[in-house]
């Protein structure tokens, strides 16, 4: 039996992004407006993220230093004994 194409609420979504348009409407706002703010928003975490790796990269690759050999010697004992 095969089995039926998925159902695609096209009338909901319509419905709703009629909804959602006309309360940015209320408020005065233009889909130019929202796509530069929704570009703003990204660059502005993009930024936000950059300079947190910045400031806590050395921390990681310092602490990755002494951690990952004791990891890999645990993993490698591990592996061995129970072979």
């Amino acid at each position: 039996m095969a089995k039926a194409p998925p159902r695609i609420p096209v009338v909901k979504l319509i419905v709703w992004c009629l909804i959602i348009g006309f309360l940015l409407a209320m408020f005065n706002a233009t889909p130019e407006g929202v796509y530069a703010w929704l570009g703003d928003t990204g660059r502005a975490i993009f930024q936000w993220l950059w300079d947190f790796g910045q400031s806590i990269g050395p921390y990681v690759l310092m602490g990755a230093m002494l951690v990952l050999p004791i990891w890999g010697v645990m993993f490698l004992w591990t592996w061995f004994t129970k072979r």
